[in-house]
């Protein structure tokens, strides 16, 4: 899935706060740092690769939308700050053991066939490699579940086409790979019913794209409905707990 159309707006949309990305830098430079090279596959704006390049860990990246990678040139001062390239993660232009290790954040539960990225990943790893990956995913507001059943009745699908959960990559990778938990990051978030409709308006998530103009229309007008029929206030913010948790898989010396 290209995140062409996102380009101007992902960064702004997809932000932490700098605390937690201070964090999550630190984190990931930890594990990235003491080994070669390390391929980011969805690269993207360089929302998480530009911090990491700074703390001086050797990498590139790949994305299939070029206007992504246009973005993390501009992130970057106007230069390429790393090796980029446009790139489909099911089929990625290396070879066998070319990288250290490979990472990547919110992109399997993009991808129908994470099987194949999931080899792809393994293939350009060195023995003794790892694979990092953020599943993403965050905490259901009390609204969530009430929602999105009434945006699947106007045909708008809150639909994951690639993996979400850890557990059935764990599986298909066991004799390959073991399974570790990074430390896991938790931050406070504050959410509003207004922000869900105006972001399903505004179409700022993936799984509203394949939807029509008149479908989000029309469930973004039920939803403002729903929350009237049950005295929820539009701009009500609730505080939610959201946790950032990466996963490390470590192949063996004969990968």
């Amino acid at each position: 899935m290209s995140f062409d159309r996102a380009a101007d707006f992902y960064d702004a949309s997809r932000a932490l706060p700098a605390d937690v990305h201070r964090r999550l830098t630190t984190m990931l430079t930890a594990e990235l740092a003491p080994r070669g090279m390390s391929l980011e596959i969805g690269v993207g704006t360089g929302r998480i690769a530009l911090p990491l390049a700074a703390e001086g860990v050797r990498l590139m990246g790949v994305d299939i939308a070029p206007k992504m990678l246009e973005r993390l040139v501009a992130n970057a001062g106007g230069y390429q700050p790393f090796p980029l390239g446009v790139a489909d993660v099911t089929a990625l232009p290396f070879g066998r053991r070319s990288f250290d290790a490979v990472f990547a954040s919110h992109v399997l539960h993009l991808v129908p066939e994470w099987r194949r990225t999931v080899d792809e990943a393994l293939r350009v790893l060195r023995p003794g490699g790892v694979f990092l990956v953020d599943f993403g995913g965050g905490p259901l507001a009390p609204w969530g579940a009430s929602t999105a059943a009434v945006l699947r009745e106007h045909g708008v699908n809150r639909v994951r086409p690639g993996i979400s959960d850890p557990g059935p990559v764990k599986a298909y990778l066991e004799g390959r790979a073991t399974a570790r938990t990074l430390p896991p990051l938790t931050m406070t978030v504050m959410r509003s019913l207004a922000q869900d409709v105006a972001d399903t308006r505004d179409q700022l998530h993936s799984w509203t794209w394949s939807a029509s103009a008149e479908q989000i229309t029309a469930g973004s007008d039920a939803m403002r409905r729903w929350a009237s029929d049950n005295d929820w206030p539009l701009e009500r913010r609730v505080e939610l707990k959201r946790t950032i948790q990466w996963w490390a898989f470590d192949v063996g010396p004969s990968v």
